[in-house]
């Protein structure tokens, strides 16, 4: 009986021990500090923004944080601890990590703010993990970051400053039913540190093509006026003579259309471009009354301002 009461004494010994053993090890690992900063990262590996933003210390402080939403954080991978040095009761936990655009180091400043279940310690960021990206979106509001579709908190080509977290791969572009820009990535490896990227969408083939059409659609609308100076369009003819008969327009080369951005946030504008038109209409000369005929090409230059209304809707006005 004695020494089954001794070895039942011996059993919960060990097992207190080991249980104790266990405490450590888990402090030191699982719940140590490198331990909540991979909770950290594993949340944004997996584009989850709302988890990193709820873990302690993660604080937004008044940033514009209309970039810290869910999905719009690029998988981390390859996430491993390089150290953990302790110092004046701090934990700076560095970390590497591979990205989309790129591979980098870490270092957080953490600290223990309580316990959990009155063995693990719980822990914090120091310095909240946020970085800020100065983006200009140039005469568009609209951009993607990492391929989700977002728009900018200001419609000015002025840049505007956003929160990201740290560390993340934040690819910035533009794909519209019209424009296109050429993606910017921006990779942010530091705590409080300040990157720009720029976002400057462009025409593409379908916007091109699309105002070509409304293009030569209005000339020739403007070739069917029997005018000299058809009404809103880009050409037209002085004649020193007295016009004896009726105009009669014709398209004879139209212009080659470029698109660039206008003058004005959000439009965009057809440079001089030139084109020809015929003209023929018969003159009185002023001298002598004599009828002749006014039958020539006339040059032009196509200038034009071009809108983009609802669902990407094109107007196109001569100048």
């Amino acid at each position: 009986m004695r020494r089954a009461v001794l070895s039942w004494i011996a059993a919960f010994v060990i097992a207190v021990l080991a249980g104790a053993a266990s405490v450590v090890v888990l402090n030191a690992t699982v719940f140590g500090a490198g331990g909540f900063v991979r909770v950290y990262l594993d949340a944004l590996a997996r584009g989850d923004v709302s988890d990193a933003l709820s873990l302690p210390g993660v604080d937004t402080r008044g940033a514009n944080t209309l970039l810290l939403q869910d999905g719009t954080a690029a998988g981390l991978s390859g996430i491993h601890q390089i150290s953990d040095d302790e110092r004046d009761g701090a934990h700076w936990v560095t970390v590497g990590w591979t990205s989309p655009n790129g591979s980098g180091t870490t270092t957080f400043e953490v600290r223990r703010i309580g316990t959990r279940f009155g063995l693990f310690p719980e822990w914090g960021f120091v310095v909240s993990p946020l970085a800020t990206i100065s983006l200009s979106v140039l005469n568009d509001t609209r951009f993607t970051l990492n391929g989700v579709q977002e728009v900018a908190a200001r419609a000015s080509d002025k840049a505007v400053d956003y929160a990201v977290l740290v560390p993340g791969s934040y690819s910035f572009g533009h794909r519209t039913a019209l424009l296109t820009a050429v993606p910017d990535p921006v990779v942010v490896d530091t705590v409080g540190e300040n990157l720009t990227a720029l976002v400057q969408p462009e025409a593409d083939e379908a916007f091109v093509t699309a105002v070509t059409a409304q293009v030569r659609r209005q000339l020739d609308a403007c070739a069917t006026q029997t005018v000299l100076f058809p009404t809103g369009c880009s050409f037209g003819q002085s004649i020193r003579n007295r016009v004896s008969g009726t105009p009669a327009w014709s398209i004879v080369s139209y212009p080659r259309i470029t698109i660039v951005a206008g003058s004005t946030f959000g439009t965009w504008a057809v440079p001089g471009t030139p084109g020809t038109a015929h003209l023929k209409v018969a003159v009185t000369s002023l001298l002598d009354g004599s009828v002749s005929s006014f039958d020539q090409d006339v040059p032009f230059q196509l200038r034009a301002t071009i809108t983009l209304g609802a669902d990407d809707a094109i107007t196109v006005t001569q100048h």
